[in-house]
């Protein structure tokens, strides 16, 4: 008999922690979970290499091992330096004119093989970042950096063409230094082919243990660490068949959290005496991605045609959709920002559903229906693309099969493209797709629409997987993110977002509410809306799990 999803999971679970209480010597009288914080994943980690990952998994695991060279207090500001503390650095300069700062390292900071963390280590990893060999997607938020030099071995200085009021959130929050002793020889566009992809080498509080693809990734304390060791001796992930066997280990006790609950599972764990939900901010939206460069139903570029995106955008009721796939635990997304993105305002203007305007614009550009089929046709071909989404998200797949019924009824078929989640990137990355319902977790800083919406230059896309270009709303975003008046800022911003749903880039479908599950045995803090995993470190698991 084939084992039932749970009983999957419980075996690898208890697998995954036997490997994880071995994983050090001194284990000693340890409780085998007394001191674990297992996370239920219902996708697995991409990459382990920062300039390389894509996913809210790896990025979890990436932001553990790695240090920055200022960690980012709560809240966040994005602007000049006192939303910062020390972190890799102990302190830092500007200089008079502001085009550089100067970056003290800890001299105490150590690699997790115990060779010391040099200034030289910023620079590569500086370097690493913007190599177009590495077609990394966070290239762009480097945007506007000149160069990383070396003033001695602990001291490296940032350098800027022109200053901006984000110059330090932009070096502090998004360079995560990486060891050049063990990189530096790997040739660019062989990272993920490197031993350091399989086992990575940090100076972060957590160090890595092991790593079983689609299974589970162990890292345990730096006991040693220049920071202090973590609360926690183990952090394991364990990725889940699917997204209700996610829920499921939680709320049995057999795992310890979940980053984010919908639907029943979200009553369960409500009424549960073994959890808690937990509410966290919201930086996240997702969207239907067009794809700008696809032929569709016969016709090169479709989706480039204004027109038709505003058709298409009129033919939904997001509101319906969203309240039946999210119910109180989402609503309508205004654009590629949330209602928390700076610049964002009540009066923004939306494209309201309109099936009828829809339905008289489609007849104007030849998309007729047929009286057979119902459906639209232009010159012998049915208005009919695809959706890709990935198959381990519960919600994106039943927001697809909504949508699929709301354009039918305008006439347009879509095909609902179900892959796994390595599929799903790779092929968003390659432009393989003719539509994909994304979501994407957004930086605090506004400036960094620019990686996910701004012109493509060359083959490098970064985030902008759908090829999108509007010349004007990077002329706009340009000048927002160099403007030194709030208020003037804000006022770019709000243009430059109003430009951008205005031009129909995309569907708009949800911005969510987050809410983890998190067992009673741990105690969460600092859980922020761009990262709820951020101070993992220190999270303090106050009893043994159940066995």
């Amino acid at each position: 008999m084939r084992p039932s999803t749970y009983t999957r999971l419980s075996a690898a679970l208890v697998s995954c922690l036997t490997i994880a209480a071995c994983a050090r010597s001194d284990a000693g009288q340890e409780s085998a979970r007394a001191s674990v914080i297992t996370i239920s994943a219902a996708a697995d980690a991409d990459a382990l290499i920062p300039p390389l990952v894509s996913t809210t998994q790896g990025k979890q695991a990436v932001d553990m091992l790695f240090d920055f060279l200022a960690e980012a207090k709560t809240p966040i500001s994005t602007s000049g330096d006192g939303g910062f503390g020390p972190q890799l650095a102990t302190r830092w300069q500007w200089a008079a004119d502001s085009l550089s700062i100067a970056f003290s390292i800890d001299p105490r900071a150590r690699w997790h093989d115990g060779a010391p963390v040099r200034a030289s280590d910023v620079r590569f990893s500086f370097a690493l970042f913007t190599d177009p060999k590495v077609a990394s997607i966070h290239a762009g938020n480097f945007v506007g950096i000149d160069s990383v030099s070396v003033r001695d071995s602990l001291t490296a200085v940032v350098w800027w063409h022109a200053r901006s009021p984000e110059q330090f959130f932009q070096v502090a929050y998004n360079l995560a230094i990486m060891p050049e002793h063990l990189l530096g020889a790997v040739p660019r566009d062989s990272l993920l082919r490197s031993s350091f992809a399989d086992h990575p080498v940090g100076s972060g509080r957590y160090r890595f243990a092991q790593w079983q693809r689609q299974h589970n990734l162990v890292i345990e304390a730096d006991t040693a660490n220049y920071r202090g060791a973590p609360s926690a001796a183990r952090v394991v992930w364990i990725v889940a068949a699917d997204p209700t066997a996610a829920s499921l280990s939680v709320l049995a006790g057999q795992a310890d959290v979940l980053e984010f609950v919908r639907g029943d599972a979200f009553t369960q764990a409500r009424k549960s005496s073994r959890v808690r939900t937990v509410e966290y901010g919201s930086l996240d939206y997702g969207y239907m991605l067009f794809n700008y460069t696809r032929a569709v139903a016969g016709t090169p570029h479709l989706f480039a045609d204004h027109a038709l995106r505003v058709a298409l955008t009129r033919s939904i009721d997001r509101a319906s959709v969203i309240a039946n796939a999210l119910d109180s635990l989402g609503r309508v997304a205004l654009g590629p920002f949330t209602r928390a993105t700076d610049g964002v305002d009540s009066t923004m203007r939306e494209i309201a559903f309109d099936s009828a305007r829809a339905g008289q614009v489609l007849d104007s550009l030849g998309w007729l229906r047929d009286s057979k089929d119902g459906l639209r046709h232009r010159n012998g071909r049915v208005l009919r693309f695809s959706v890709m989404v990935p198959s381990v998200s519960a919600t994106r797949q039943r927001i697809a099969v909504l949508l699929q019924s709301q354009f039918k009824a305008a006439g347009i078929q879509i095909d609902i493209d179900a892959v796994e989640p390595h599929v799903y990137s790779a092929r968003l990355a390659k432009g393989d797709f003719d539509a994909a319902l994304n979501a994407w977790r957004t930086d605090p800083s506004p400036a960094t629409i620019r990686q996910v919406w701004a012109t493509v230059h060359g083959k490098d896309v970064q985030a902008n997987f759908g090829r999108y270009s509007n010349p004007g709303f990077d002329t706009v975003i340009d000048s927002a993110a160099s403007t030194f008046d709030p208020a003037r800022r804000r006022a770019y911003y709000a243009r430059a977002y109003q430009d951008i749903v205005d031009d129909a880039a995309a569907i708009w479908l949800y911005e969510p509410r987050n809410f983890a599950v998190v067992s009673n045995r741990v105690t969460p803090v600092g859980m922020r809306g761009d990262a709820w995993w951020a101070a993992l470190p220190d999270w303090r698991v106050t009893e043994a799990a159940q066995p």
